[in-house]
């Protein structure tokens, strides 16, 4: 199960290690059951402790942010490293995401 807590009625979920083929389907599976089984349609992901992400990572970002947004929910990222930062810039995902540099900055927004 992924570690999360609930804050201000939100799920904060918290990544860590290498978002890639070996783990994605687990993150995108646990992120789902959270969403279904909790109900939660805010959620964020806080990414400070994730190294790297492949594409396998960022599909599994992509159908969460479906899934809430089939649910009217809405999905935030915080704290992503700049070595990851710049994989979303170059496959151009910045603009699919509401991210931001700190967990509380992206918790108020919602």
């Amino acid at each position: 199960m992924l570690k999360h807590e609930v804050k201000d009625g939100k799920l904060v979920v918290y990544l860590e290690g290498r978002l890639d083929v070996s783990v994605a389907n687990e993150v995108e599976e646990g992120l789902t059951e959270l969403i279904d089984s909790l109900g939660h349609r805010k959620v964020l992901l806080n990414m400070k402790d994730v190294e790297y992400m492949s594409s396998s990572g960022f599909r599994a970002c992509i159908s969460t942010l479906r899934k809430l947004n089939s649910k009217e929910g809405f999905l935030k990222i915080s704290n992503i490293k700049p070595a990851v930062k710049r994989i979303f810039d170059v496959i151009e995902l910045t603009s699919l995401f509401d991210i931001y540099d700190s967990e509380d900055a992206a918790l108020k927004s919602f």
